[in-house]
């Protein structure tokens, strides 16, 4: 069933206008027709169209239900120069089921901007796309003093990187019925003194490949690992 996003909790919801368009226009839907509602909340709304239009369409909100909030699972990550591979990332990962981003900006960074309008609604897009009835948190950026002053509640910390050290295997690390975070460098790589400072703040260093990965790869391969079922 077409899957539409609101924050709307009236009786009556309008859909924006590109999901207006893309009810009327794109799906064909008319006024009769039921569609899903979702929130990014966890609820999900039955809704009859009563009003169809390709710019204000209108729906009558029928019953809805919930779910529990699901496990945390948070990624932070080095943004790359490439800001067309950070849209992936928010992307892919919340198909997944990440619950935080934690855009980090680190020694090496050859990005330093951030634009948080542009990824909510991406990971709004990808939510619909994917079924994911919750949306991730996608925190202001922050440089490494910000992010361990914010990860308390998570009580798995990873870290993966490509420096020389004594590191295990990301599989056998994972607790799924427990908070998880990992952190992923820039292209260049954490500095020594980044790597300590996490160390210092209950991270463990972990191997994702045999291969060098790209910043995007490896948080998306670390992700599906720890969301693996």
């Amino acid at each position: 069933m077409p899957l539409f996003f609101t924050i709307s909790d009236s009786e009556i919801v309008e859909l924006d206008e590109n999901d207006s368009r893309h009810a009327i226009k794109s799906l064909r839907l008319k006024e009769g027709d039921a569609v899903n509602l979702i929130n990014g909340a966890g609820k999900i709304t039955n809704a009859i169209i009563t009003i169809a239009d390709s710019k204000k369409t209108t729906c009558k909100i029928i019953d809805s239900s919930s779910t529990i909030p699901p496990i945390s699972l948070a990624l932070a990550f080095s943004p790359t120069k490439n800001n067309d591979r950070n849209e992936w990332i928010i992307e892919k990962c919340t198909e997944i089921g990440v619950t935080d981003f934690f855009p980090v900006f680190a020694k090496h960074s050859e990005r330093r901007k951030w634009n948080k309008e542009r990824m909510h609604k991406i990971a709004i897009a990808a939510i619909k796309q994917s079924g994911n009835l919750w949306l991730p948190n996608i925190h202001e950026p922050c440089n490494f003093d910000q992010l361990f002053k914010s990860i308390d509640p998570f009580k798995n910390r990873f870290i993966a990187h490509c420096m020389s050290s004594q590191k295990k295997v990301l599989n056998e690390l994972i607790q799924q019925n427990d908070s998880q975070l990992i952190l992923i460098g820039p292209e260049g790589d954490f500095n020594k003194d980044e790597l300590d400072m996490a160390l210092k703040n209950g991270f463990k260093e972990v191997i994702l490949s045999n291969n060098t990965l790209r910043t995007e790869t490896a948080a998306i391969l670390s992700i599906a690992i720890m969301k693996s079922f």
